[in-house]
C-alpha cells in the first residue's frame, strides 16, 4: 500500500516529494526502486548529525590554477539534470 501511494505521488512529476521517517524504515530503498523501474537516475546523499547546506548545494573550491570556483553539490546537479535525490 505504501509503495503504491508513493508511486502515485511521484508519477505526475509535477511536484517534489519528501519522505520522512525513522532511520532504517526503507525510504531510500523505496525511492531507489521506483527510480529504477521508471527509468530515472537516483542520486543518494547520506545525512548525518552535522550535515550542512554546503553538502547539498556546493561551495567554493580551488581549481587547478588556484582560483576559487563554485563547485555544485549533488542537490543542484540532480535538479539541473532531472535526477531523483
Amino acid at each position: 500500500r505504501g509503495l503504491r501511494c508513493i508511486a502515485r505521488a511521484v508519477a505526475p512529476g509535477k511536484y517534489p516529494v519528501l519522505l520522512q521517517g525513522p532511520t532504517s524504515a526503507g525510504k531510500t530503498s523505496v525511492i531507489e526502486y521506483l527510480a529504477a523501474v521508471t527509468g530515472h537516475r537516483f542520486v543518494r546523499v547520506n545525512n548525518h548529525a552535522h550535515t550542512d547546506v554546503q553538502e547539498y548545494v556546493g561551495g567554493y573550491v580551488s581549481d587547478e590554477r588556484g582560483r576559487l570556483v563554485f563547485a555544485e553539490g549533488p542537490l543542484v546537479q540532480a535538479m539541473r539534470q532531472g535526477h531523483w535525490l
